[in-house]
């Protein structure tokens, strides 16, 4: 849950906690190319997370004829 606060848990939105470092700190690992994401979530939060800090960590969409790092369910 990113909208209530939660011990233990991150507050805010998605694309943020992957930007600021929060998500990584958090879980004890770093994103990068050697990372698979699955977003599943309301549109406009994919599209920021697949503008934002996935790329600038090296990652890209998966597509069945170039693998990736970042698999999109839209769910809304």
């Amino acid at each position: 849950m990113s909208r209530e606060a939660h011990p233990g848990s991150l507050a805010g939105r998605i694309p943020a906690a992957i930007a600021d470092g929060r998500l990584e700190r958090a879980a004890g690992v770093r994103l990068g190319t050697d990372s698979h994401a699955m977003l599943c979530g309301n549109p406009d939060m994919l599209k920021d997370v697949q503008a934002g800090a996935l790329p600038c960590a090296g990652m890209r969409k998966h597509r069945r004829r170039t693998p990736g790092h970042i698999s999109v369910e839209s769910f809304w």
